[in-house]
Formats: C-alpha cells, structure tokens, sequence
C-alpha cells in the first residue's frame, strides 16, 4: 500500500480494515497514510478536503468509507455514551439518546470529520463544508465505499488501488450493547433525519457514486470474531458491567470488589478467551450474591 490514503472517519467499520492493511492486531496511531482522531480529538484529514492544500494529493490513491447517518449515529452514542474522555466533551452533558442527537455537537459529524474538526467541536458544520468535501471527492477521484456494502466494497478498493487485503479479516469495534435500525422509533429516525441532514447528502452522493463505480463488483470475503473478543479490552478498562447496568452508583458503591475480581481474572487466571472471561465473570457474581445474600 506504498501509494494509498485511508480516511478513516469513525464508526465506518475502518479499524477491520486498518488493522487488516497493516497486519496488527489494533489500529495504527494516525499519521499521512491513516487519517483518523488524534490525541486532542481532531482529524488530521482537513488539509485533503481544503481545496488550497490538496492539489498535493492529485494521483494519490486516496480512499474511505461512508455510514448511513441512522445507522452511525446509533453505534457512535452507544459505543462512547460510557466513555467519560468523549462524552465529556459535550456540553451539556446528554442523558439519553435523544438529547444526544438534539446537542448541535453531535450533528454532521462525517462531514465535519473529514474538514479535520475536533472532536464535538463547537463550530456547527455548513453546507460549504459539503460542497468542499464532495468537489475534493471528484477533484482527487477519492474512492468511497459503504459500510452497508462492505464484502463489496472491500473487493471494490482492492481492484480499484494498490490495497492488498486477506480473504478472511479479523472484525474490531464491535458495539457490545446497542438497539438496531430496527428497533428505533419513527420520531427518532426523523430526529436523525433532520438534525444530520448535510450528513445524509454526503452519503447519497456517496451511494450514488459507488454504485456507479463498483457496478459489477462482488467482494467473497470472510470475516471472524463477535462480541466476546472485544470483551477483555472493554473490562480491562472499564467495570465488565458498565455497558449494561443503568444503577452506575452500584457499580461505584462496589468499585473496589469489581475491580480486584477483573484483574484477578485477567493477570493472575490469565484468562484471554472473551466468552470464557464473560461466563467465569457471571457465574463467580452470582456466587457471591447467594453467599452474601443467601435466600
């Protein structure tokens, strides 16, 4: 990949593919070759779509991936709501999913991504900052896969550029506890509609142009892992529970017990298989409930 580009706006499904790229087990930190959140949560993709720097680019092999906004939207809250480092970033703070999507922080945030905002930043992202990104799109011949069509669109990029991938690629940054499309109310899919709408734009173009691009195209390739892999760098971080009990002060009030029992299990069972650290971690709980609170 001596030539290529990866703009990794997040929630895309990019760490598969960056970590697939480079052969390791998590993804690389961001630098001219991957352009993701840096460490004071701004992208580092700005100078690619200012049309007074990204002449540079032209014949580059520049590509990326793009999310249908309800879709993303809801594995983004999901995936951060319990991570103080990003949630605390908003102000004010969100309760719930609604006011998560009510917070102008929150809103457009592909189309910020890729202009190299912060993180949440302030500055609310205009219909200029799309018709940036999609003319650069065109001006450097960007390629632009859809997570809806990954097993194609992975075939699509490796056809189209110098990206070798291996038949069968290792999935990350599985969600551990989110509602799907689904399940979303018709008030809030309008919510999502409305407050995201330079978002949807970019990715109709998007969609539009893959087509076009990938007609023909059928990706065969296969993909391993599920939740339980993602649980021991879930819990070594954070108490196991966090993701799916909404009584937080539980959790505090036991915080000492949680957090010796975790690296118990994990340094001195050197326990590494997630679904087997998942069953010894529920069924050691439920043990010390009936001995403490017996009947």
């Amino acid at each position: 990949m001596t030539n290529c580009i990866f703009i990794h706006i997040p929630k895309t499904g990019g760490t598969t593919i960056n970590t697939a790229i480079s052969n390791t087990y998590w993804q690389d930190k961001p630098n001219e070759f991957y352009r993701h959140i840096l460490d004071d949560k701004t992208s580092n993709s700005g100078d690619i779509f200012d049309h007074q720097t990204n002449e540079k680019y032209r014949g580059r092999d520049l590509f990326m991936m793009v999310r249908n906004p309800i879709d993303r939207m809801v594995s983004e809250y999901f995936f951060i709501k319990e991570r103080k480092e990003f949630i605390d970033l908003l102000k004010p703070k969100p309760l719930n999913f609604q006011e998560y999507l009510e917070c102008k922080q929150t809103q457009n945030y592909m189309v910020g991504f890729l202009k190299g905002r912060r993180m949440y930043d302030r500055q609310l992202v205009s219909e200029g900052d799309l018709n940036d990104v999609i003319s650069s799109i065109e001006k450097l011949d960007i390629k632009v896969g859809i997570f809806e069509h990954y097993n194609d669109s992975l075939a699509y990029l490796s056809e189209k550029l110098e990206l070798k991938l291996p038949k069968e690629l290792n999935v990350k940054r599985v969600t551990l506890k989110r509602p799907t499309v689904n399940e979303l109310d018709v008030e809030t899919i309008e919510l999502i509609m409305r407050t995201n709408s330079l978002d949807f734009k970019l990715y109709n173009y998007c969609v539009e142009r893959f087509h076009k691009d990938a007609q023909g195209i059928k990706g065969n390739f296969r993909f391993k892992g599920d939740k339980f892999d993602h649980v021991i760098a879930y819990a070594a971080r954070a108490c196991f529970y966090e993701f799916c009990i909404n009584r937080k002060q539980f959790i505090l009030n036991n915080f000492d017990y949680f957090k010796d029992f975790t690296f118990y299990v994990l340094e001195k069972e050197k326990i590494r298989d997630g679904r087997l650290f998942a069953t010894i971690w529920n069924s050691t709980f439920l043990k010390h409930i009936d001995f403490h609170f017996q009947n």
